[in-house]
């Protein structure tokens, strides 16, 4: 009977671990058929989207298949600068609670043409992005940051609980 019951619960956590694993992978591919350069041209990008990219002119140290990955602050039409530690769009500081830290250089107030973004890392002191080469081409995202998946045995607690 215990070897039952055990054999039981063993094939229902196989089934959920199966389960949690079909899942995720078919949310994978969704997200890779959701950032196919093709789709991506045909989807709206918005503000705060996180988008990887080819950047126009590549910094040297870097192939031309590199990749960068970085945040959509201002579309087509948008008037952006930095100044005083915050990035101001159309006029208007933006609160950006997930950013490093507050911006130490200020940047000329710029323009984005049509079938342009313009693209900041999240780590603004620290981030080649669009306050170095200007707006972005569209054409140059070649995928969206959909989701983040961590193992459990990968995780680490933020903080100690206090036991040595």
């Amino acid at each position: 009977m215990v070897t039952c019951i055990l054999i039981g619960i063993d094939l229902r956590v196989t089934l959920l671990n199966f389960l949690i694993r079909t899942i995720v992978f078919f949310i994978l591919i969704l997200a890779h058929f959701a950032t196919c350069p093709g789709l991506v041209l045909l989807q709206k990008s918005r503000y705060n989207d996180i988008v990887t990219f080819r950047a126009p002119d590549q910094e040297p140290g870097f192939g031309k298949d590199a990749v960068f990955i970085k945040r959509i602050v201002a579309k087509a039409g948008d008037l952006v600068q930095v100044h005083h530690g915050s990035l101001y769009v159309n006029g208007v500081e933006q609160q950006e609670n997930f950013i490093a830290e507050p911006p130490s250089y200020t940047s000329d107030l710029k323009y984005v043409p049509n079938g342009h973004v313009y693209v900041l890392g999240d780590n603004r002191n620290n981030s080649y992005d669009s306050h170095n080469w200007g707006p972005l081409p569209v054409e140059n995202i070649v995928g969206r940051y959909v989701l983040c998946c961590y193992r459990p045995s990968n995780h680490r607690p933020a903080a100690s609980s206090g036991m040595n």
